[in-house]
């Protein structure tokens, strides 16, 4: 039985089909914040604009004097906090599940060096350590 994963495609703008619960929540993760930014951005679009378009001199040539506004300032104190809670409690949901950690029937540690790699098992009384050289190929034969 042959099981084919999801590869990249070439000009790809989207994440590979997950193979994981847990990169299945991190695309929906993704997919959240981008909407939370994009209603974000409309509105500060919008506010940007209504600005720009309220306060033109052509249309308002006396100018306001409020120069404080308590209920303002409270809002957008207030407010990006609640953003912050919203993104915050599916990230933290996320993260702690990423902790739980099976146990595992074998541990292999594998550093890679300039020039070739180093294999550790470590579950065993004595350190077991393979080393990995590269293959001798027509172009370090050639030279």
């Amino acid at each position: 039985m042959k099981i084919y994963c999801d590869y990249p495609t070439p000009w790809q703008a989207t994440f590979q089909d997950p193979a994981t619960p847990y990169m299945e929540g991190l695309i929906n993760l993704h997919h959240d914040i981008m909407f939370i930014l994009l209603i974000l951005s409309g509105l500060v679009f919008w506010m940007l604009f209504k600005t720009l378009y309220a306060f033109d001199s052509s249309r308002n040539p006396v100018p306001s004097k409020v120069v404080h506004a308590s209920t303002l300032e409270i809002v957008w104190t207030i407010l990006p906090s609640l953003v912050l809670v919203v993104i915050a409690l599916p990230s933290f949901t996320l993260l702690y599940s990423l902790e739980e950690t099976a146990d595992p029937a074998i541990t292999l540690k594998a550093i890679g060096r300039q020039w070739y790699w180093t294999y550790e098992y470590t579950d065993y009384e004595m350190l077991l350590e393979s080393l990995s050289y590269l293959i001798a190929t027509w172009f370090h034969k050639m030279s």
